[in-house]
This record gives C-alpha cells, sequence and structure tokens, in this order.
C-alpha cells in the first residue's frame, strides 16, 4: 500500500477523431491526460520514483502533481518495474 502524496496522469496521443465534448474533429497531434492515478514520489538527485498500487499501466510520458494539484513536470518514463511483493509499481521518470 502507498502512501499518496501526489498524482500521476499518463499522456496519451490521439489518432484524430472526433471530440466527444465539442463535436468538431480532433487534429492527431492533440494531447490527452488520462485520469489522475493516486501516487508517492520520492525525489533522487537526477529523478522521481513514483509508486502506484498495482494495475495495468502502460506509457511514455507523464505529468506528475503534488498533493494540492500543482504539476510538478512533464516526465518521460525511463523504467517501469513492478514490484510483486507489494503489489506496487515502481516508475522512473
Amino acid at each position: 500500500m502507498i502512501i499518496p502524496n501526489g498524482t500521476i496522469e499518463v499522456k496519451q496521443k490521439t489518432c484524430g477523431g472526433i471530440d466527444p465534448e465539442t463535436g468538431y474533429a480532433r487534429r492527431s497531434s492533440d494531447v490527452v491526460w488520462s485520469d489522475p492515478i493516486p501516487c508517492q514520489t520520492l525525489t533522487t538527485s537526477a529523478s522521481y520514483s513514483v509508486l502506484i498500487d498495482e494495475q495495468p499501466f502502460d506509457g511514455e510520458q507523464v505529468r506528475l502533481k503534488d498533493s494540492q494539484g500543482k504539476v510538478i513536470g512533464e516526465f518521460s518514463i525511463i523504467q517501469i518495474e513492478p514490484l510483486d511483493a507489494v503489489c506496487e509499481i515502481r516508475i522512473w521518470i
């Protein structure tokens, strides 16, 4: 079980189509962020180690926010490490 101190959102690139909210065509370069995932962040010297509860997870970039919702930054994922013994996933960004 993690001790949440923020959230991450996975960057999802769209393939065009129709925006369900506006009804207008969406450019293929539009970016959509996933729903927030509660996480526990640990700062290292040049990166972040992010822990989330075990769940299906796939992505190349994430947006990290603190517990007040302030954006810390957008980061590329370096490594995804399943921690089976504690049912968590460590994401290195």
